[in-house]
């Protein structure tokens, strides 16, 4: 729910925001944020599902920390084990991300001018290196909450996140427009940077309160090594791939510019699919993404305890809910979606783009559950095999036919590499856990019900027209499809 609401309060903000700056500022925007994603893929992305994997499977980990009470099956005992592992990840995770914003800071007119390619990039990286602190201590929080299956702290976190992010940037723009003063998209790297500040305290404050009867303890090179063993593979794959993710937002706009496209119009075609198409798209990912942080404490506990047949089952109810929601999904944004992104952003460009993405609506909220399954399940290296793969594919789309033939190049990439990921990744879930597809389930029953769903929204909808407002009918009748689907879907 926090997700769903998260997505809601941020995609007004991005449509007030792009409204404000303009889809250049966008793109300008969406240049620079890989940065922030390869330095959390090195100090914190793989440590924070380090600390959930262990802080889940505290009971069965007891006897590895040098701390354990005498009753280790004690509540004091456990809750110890589980603020110990928290303790053994920030230990490695803080100080590599205070050497990395202290380079980012300095070497932020190197970074845009040499890496990035964009000059107009290094105020906001030095605004950015300021948070990388902050976004840490989040995020490893939020694993340790995840580890002990408590949502509310990461969810509660999430929205302050957001809530206050928007809130600077509305009253930032506010000064700016009644003093004159020309916006850029420097308002919104100040609000990423007060949104995780506060994000970061309310954690800590969380921390603190819930753990001031907890005995304290002190982090042992036993535990450091475990959480560094664990998460090195999966930082390595994050670091493969934001690194790729930054090559590829880089090129991009210097592919369109070979293409064809002025500087300007190139920057302004990438802030379109990027900072308004996908982001649309995204939108749903609010619950697969959810249920993919969730999933991964439960596979790696049901793992530790060799509950086979609970992981099946779980994989295999996780599978069915997320090609469901992908297929209708699908069928929205084709029929609705990719008209409402054109007249919300007052982009004519979104249209074609939201029509392609939709396809990936099936591969790409599955590929996250199937991805967090697989680190449960310790096969990290798996993962970072395929996913590097699946971006090479996008890469190889994007320097090969993109000058040729345009942006429909690389959005054929995006659907190619994603479809390759996801299957993938099933392919080697299915092959450790011996899953038997049901096709009537996971495809056949939601296709069929998302079939007559959009069928009967769209009847609504011909009928709607006469009376009511184009935008009005797409809205309600998009509603309706929705409902319909999940009544008859959980009802048969």
């Amino acid at each position: 729910m926090a997700g769903i609401i998260s997505r809601v309060l941020g995609f007004f903000y991005r449509i007030y925001l792009t409204r404000v700056v303009g889809s250049e500022g966008i793109g300008l925007m969406q240049i620079v944020m890989p940065v922030m994603g390869l330095v959390y893929a090195i100090c914190s992305a793989s440590i924070q599902t380090a600390i959930s994997k262990y802080v889940s499977g505290a009971h069965f980990h007891l006897k590895d920390s040098k701390h354990e009470a005498a009753d280790n099956n004690s509540t004091n005992s456990i809750s110890t084990s589980q603020l110990y592992w928290l303790k053994c990840g920030l230990t490695i995770s803080i100080p590599l991300t205070i050497i990395l914003s202290i380079l980012t800071y300095i070497k932020a007119d190197f970074i845009s001018a040499r890496l990035l390619l964009t000059p107009e990039c290094e105020p906001l990286l030095k605004i950015l290196s300021i948070s990388f602190i902050f976004s840490t201590i989040h995020n490893c929080t939020v694993g340790y909450y995840y580890g002990m299956k408590k949502s509310v702290i990461p969810a509660a976190s999430q929205l302050i996140e957001q809530i206050v992010r928007i809130v600077t940037v509305f009253l930032y723009i506010s000064y700016c427009q009644s003093n004159h003063i020309p916006v850029t998209i420097i308002c919104a790297i100040i609000g990423n940077l007060t949104g995780e500040i506060a994000a970061a305290l309310y954690c800590c404050l969380s921390i603190a309160l819930s753990n001031r009867h907890t005995e304290k303890t002190a982090v042992s090179m036993m535990g450091i090594k475990k959480i560094f063993v664990y998460s090195l593979p999966l930082t390595a794959n994050r670091i493969l791939m934001h690194l790729l993710q930054s090559g590829e937002a880089i090129l991009v706009p210097a592919q369109l510019i070979i293409y064809g496209y002025s500087r300007s119009e190139s920057l302004s075609h990438f802030g379109v699919l990027t900072g308004m198409a996908l982001p649309f798209i995204m939108f749903p990912t609010a619950i697969t993404n959810s249920l993919s942080v969730l999933l991964l404490p439960t596979v790696s506990s049901d793992c530790d305890s060799q509950n086979k047949q609970g992981l099946i089952n779980t994989i295999s109810k996780c599978i069915a809910l997320c090609i469901a929601m992908g297929i209708i999904s699908t069928f929205l944004f084709i029929f609705y979606g990719a008209d409402l992104g054109a007249i919300i952003f007052k982009e004519p460009d979104v249209y074609g783009y939201i029509t392609v993405l939709a396809w990936l609506c099936p591969f790409i909220y599955l590929t996250a559950t199937l991805g967090s399954t697989l680190n449960g399940m310790g096969k990290t290296s798996t993962t970072c095999i395929q996913n590097i793969i699946g971006i090479l594919i996008r890469l190889a789309c994007l320097i090969l036919l993109v000058p040729k033939y345009g942006i429909p190049a690389y959005l054929i990439g995006i659907l190619i590499s994603q479809i390759f990921v996801c299957i993938s990744h099933y392919i080697s879930i299915s092959r450790a856990l011996h899953i038997k597809s049901d096709v009537y389930d996971w495809i056949v029953k939601p296709l069929a019900i998302g079939i007559i769903s959009i069928t009967l929204s769209l009847i609504l909808k011909s009928i709607m027209n006469n009376a009511a407002d184009s935008m009005i009918s797409s809205i309600v009748s998009a509603a309706v499809a929705g409902v319909l689907f999940l009544i008859m879907y959980f009802k048969y």
